[in-house]
């Protein structure tokens, strides 16, 4: 396997440096089964946060591009698992990506509960508790 870095990823997704991009893009069509690439859950996150908050892009779009992640036979995800209860959640949430994760990831290392001080995210996403 040979791991991504976040600069990576958002060229290959977002194609916004013609220079780079065209880098990342022979770069990632040159993973196989047997090479494949490897993102791990903190460049997800970080791909995540990069995506919402500077690029704006809305949950939707975000969901397109990780399911297709996930779907991507020359890819491995980390907690590819966590990744898809979250997808599945955020579908009846309107939480980000990066709560629900943190709360299902914790719930599947053992965690009874996840707490927070964000009071909408002890509300509406699933094992997090406000500590209060």
């Amino acid at each position: 396997m040979i791991g991504i870095d976040t600069n990576v990823l958002l060229r290959i997704t977002m194609q916004d440096d013609d220079v780079r991009t065209k880098q990342a893009l022979t770069f990632a069509e040159s993973l196989t089964l047997e090479q494949p690439g490897f993102i791990n859950s903190a460049v997800l996150l970080e791909f995540i946060w990069t995506a919402r908050r500077r690029l704006k892009m809305s949950k939707d779009e975000l969901k397109i591009i990780l399911s297709g992640l996930l779907d991507s036979e020359n890819l491995v995800l980390e907690d590819e698992n966590v990744i898809e209860l979250t997808l599945d959640e955020m579908d009846r949430s309107n939480e980000e990506f990066a709560d629900i994760f943190i709360a299902l990831k914790n719930r599947e290392l053992g965690c009874r509960t996840t707490m927070t001080f964000d009071r909408k995210a002890a509300r509406t996403v699933p094992h997090m508790e406000l500590l209060a």
